[in-house]
């Protein structure tokens, strides 16, 4: 049985992942920042039981990795979902004049610096597979070349988070690592204008994760412009 960590678990895609992976059998470690509160979680604990684990994580607590760290060192872990992340509202309508530097680093720290550290914590984990993927949830946002101005935060967070993407599918060639844009999704950032339900979308994504090849480390994936094997 395949385990796949998703972080950012408890709501819109990373919830849709939950469900899509205990729906195919695998043994799923939902992570989110407060899980006696993730009442749509508990629910399927009580019915997949212990094929779903759900473990407190904030991405930006290094206490919160140090436990994962030590329960799951040497635990197999197949593929790492990085999808926790944050966007202001209305992020795209901020000038730079108007962006506040401190929102800026917050956005940095959950949206690349969370990556980083997840990526650092399960490391390890990922070792003890034979087929190894780290999912970093991309956005166009990061892209220099789509770049016009307004949403600073957000922006910088997402190109960072590519950055990370491309470096370690360099460093480590044991590991398959992309940033996979979901689309435009139906949730609570992409807003109900969207145009895919999480679970389409989630279903597409799972089956693109599932067709990655070594050769594809280090590429950023737009499930909106797939290529013919997807």
């Amino acid at each position: 049985m395949e385990t796949v960590l998703i972080t950012g678990a408890n709501r819109g895609i990373g919830f849709g992942f939950v469900k899509a992976y205990l729906e195919r059998g695998y043994q799923v470690i939902a992570c989110c920042r407060l899980p006696d509160k993730a009442i749509e979680l508990q629910t399927l604990a009580t019915e997949y039981g212990d094929r779903l684990l759900i473990e407190q994580l904030d991405v930006t607590s290094s206490i919160d990795f140090d436990k994962l760290n030590a329960k799951y060192k040497h635990l197999k872990v197949d593929i790492l979902i990085n999808n926790a992340g944050v966007a202001a509202q209305y992020f795209d309508k901020l000038t730079l004049t108007q962006t506040n530097v401190d929102d800026v680093l917050k956005t940095l720290e959950i949206n690349a610096l969370g990556s980083m550290r997840s990526i650092q914590c399960f490391e390890h984990s990922l070792s003890f597979s034979s087929n190894p993927r780290i999912i970093n949830m991309a956005s166009l946002a990061g892209s220099i070349s789509s770049a016009n101005g307004f949403g600073y935060a957000y922006r910088m967070s997402k190109c960072a988070l590519n950055m990370l993407t491309a470096c370690y599918a360099k460093e480590n060639t044991k590991v398959t690592s992309v940033a996979l844009r979901p689309g435009w999704v139906k949730t609570a950032m992409g807003g109900e204008d969207a145009n895919l339900e999480t679970s389409e979308s989630v279903a597409k994504m799972v089956t693109i994760i599932n067709k990655l090849q070594p050769s594809d480390s280090g590429r950023f994936i737009d499930l909106e412009l797939q290529d013919s094997r997807w």
